[in-house]
């Protein structure tokens, strides 16, 4: 039913219209009425009704002027004026601010029922329409909310964007110690908790992205300015203890401007919380950790990245000689324990990131906790050394019990796939999906391990089972065609050319088993 509002400065006439049809059956609700503009205003602002008839020409504020206050209120409400003036002025007025009739008295009920159901029809546009926006709306911060998350894994750049200028952001992860993940409970209680953290950004108007990525609580913030306020940070840091009854911990980058800086905040917000965790600081900042850095000396803290970042391959056999090369230098520039901790928080860090991204091994908060925990009570550098070394030595045997690689296993799980469904249409977002791998980062890893492109082994699959067949089969070639995963025969034919060097037909006459 739709909502309708009769104004007129004459009480006949608003009870004429009340009697003038049976309304029910044209899906109106009179829900009342007015005889002066003043009054309208108040029952649009009370009743929210849908269609509103209205006189031109009534006491303290007219039929026109009526309109133009309405608008300021951005309600969703269809005109028809109604007058005893054939005015073309008025007339053009009304239309002009957006009645969809202008009625003279005296009016036919046919017209009046004519006009109803036109001011129907244009509420019934203008909610598609706002919906269609909605959706739209919708689906545009769905696909931001998804780049941003693409550059914060380090995919999904193009050239050309990698320079763009962004609102100053920095990046805030939240840490909830000995809060359990995989609980039944934990995702609904989670979502709870961020949209009430979305609630707390918007209210001071501040875009965010939220996300939870790897047991923590990312949330990607711009307008920050130069400084983050603190009372934003402990308004977060209650509204969550509030939610979740777990004391967090906050880590916090510095501020960039461009694209390109999305990873490096993350990763810098990363790792504050995660020295955070290890001092059992409430909120860490970035740009503290940069100060124990200068203050260590940058050749120790480089070559800590270095041998992580460049040794991929061979970074279980190296640990122990690199452990000790780190450990001398410590000695000779005479580190106090707590700056060899931190030395120490940074190869636990970056061997845990090493083991989860290159074996399915995943450490979850709680152990990681532990670890940080253990670490915080050692008092001497030979303890620290000591411990360290243990660590490494544990978690390589069991590495060592399954010492093919997580991403090894990905690459033998995939070419098993092509190899068991070449016949079918192979599309690389499928793929993606299928292996929950960003299909640009699946196609480098996939060549780095085999040489080839995806599409590459694809083809030289397809084209070595058509080269068996071509030698034990009677099909003709364009049934091969199709048995191989091609619909073009001509297609198949320039593929067979270029790979193999000459046409199926001639392989097969060279070839053939007799």
């Amino acid at each position: 039913m739709y909502k309708l509002l009769i104004v007129d400065d004459e009480k006949i006439v608003i009870e004429g219209l009340k009697l003038a049809a049976n309304w029910q059956n044209h899906q109106i609700e009179i829900v009342g009425s007015a005889s002066d503009g003043e009054e309208a205003l108040k029952e649009i602002m009370n009743k929210k009704p849908d269609i509103v008839l209205v006189d031109i020409r009534m006491p303290k504020l007219n039929g026109l002027d009526l309109i133009k206050e309405t608008k300021v209120l951005n309600l969703d409400i269809v005109f028809i004026i109604i007058s005893g003036y054939s005015h073309f002025d008025y007339a053009k007025r009304a239309i002009q601010l957006g009645a969809i009739d202008y009625l003279v008295k005296p009016i036919e009920v046919e017209e009046i029922i004519s006009s109803i159901k036109n001011a129907i029809l244009k509420l019934e546009k203008i909610k598609l329409e706002k919906q269609a926006t909605e959706r739209i709306n919708e689906y545009q911060m769905a696909l931001e909310e998804k780049r941003v998350l693409d550059y914060i894994l380090g995919q999904g750049f193009v050239a050309n964007e990698k320079e763009q200028k962004l609102n100053s952001f920095s990046f805030l992860n939240i840490g909830l110690k000995g809060f359990d993940w995989e609980a039944s409970y934990a995702s609904e209680k989670i979502q709870v908790s961020l949209e009430r953290v979305k609630n707390l950004f918007e209210n001071r108007k501040i875009e965010s992205f939220i996300y939870t990525i790897d047991g923590e609580i990312v949330i990607m913030f711009s307008n920050a300015g130069s400084d983050l306020r603190n009372d934003l940070v402990q308004d977060l840091v209650s509204l969550i203890y509030h939610d979740m009854r777990i004391r967090p911990m906050v880590g916090i980058s510095n501020v960039y401007e461009t694209i390109s800086d999305i990873k490096k905040a993350y990763s810098q917000a990363k790792e504050a919380l995660k020295n955070g965790i290890f001092l059992n600081q409430l909120v860490t900042y970035y740009k503290e950790l940069e100060s124990i850095n200068h203050s260590l000396g940058n050749r120790i803290i480089e070559k800590i990245d270095t041998f992580f970042n460049e040794k991929r391959q061979d970074i279980l056999s190296n640990m122990n000689v690199f452990m000790d090369n780190v450990f001398l230098d410590c000695q000779k520039s005479n580190l106090p324990p707590e700056k060899s901790k931190y030395v120490c928080f940074k190869i636990v860090n970056h061997f845990l990131e090493y083991i989860e991204s290159e074996y399915e091994v995943n450490k979850s908060g709680g152990e990681r906790y532990a670890f940080y925990q253990e670490l915080n009570q050692l008092q001497s550098l030979e303890e620290i050394r000591v411990w360290l070394e243990q660590f490494i030595e544990r978690s390589t045997a069991v590495l060592n019990e399954n010492h093919v690689s997580y991403n090894e296993k990905l690459i033998i799980d995939l070419k098993s796939f092509i190899n068991a469904n070449y016949k079918e249409p192979i599309v690389l977002d499928d793929l993606g999906k299928l292996f929950h791998k960003n299909p640009a980062y699946l196609c480098s890893l996939f060549s780095k391990a085999v040489g080839n492109t995806i599409f590459e082994y694809i083809t030289k699959v397809r084209l070595n089972n058509a080269k068996k067949l071509l030698r034990t089969s009677n099909l003709k070639v364009s049934e091969i065609c199709k048995q191989v995963g091609y619909e073009n025969q001509k297609y198949f034919n320039q593929v067979f050319k270029k790979n193999i060097g000459t046409t199926p037909g001639l392989y097969r006459s060279q070839h053939i088993l007799k």
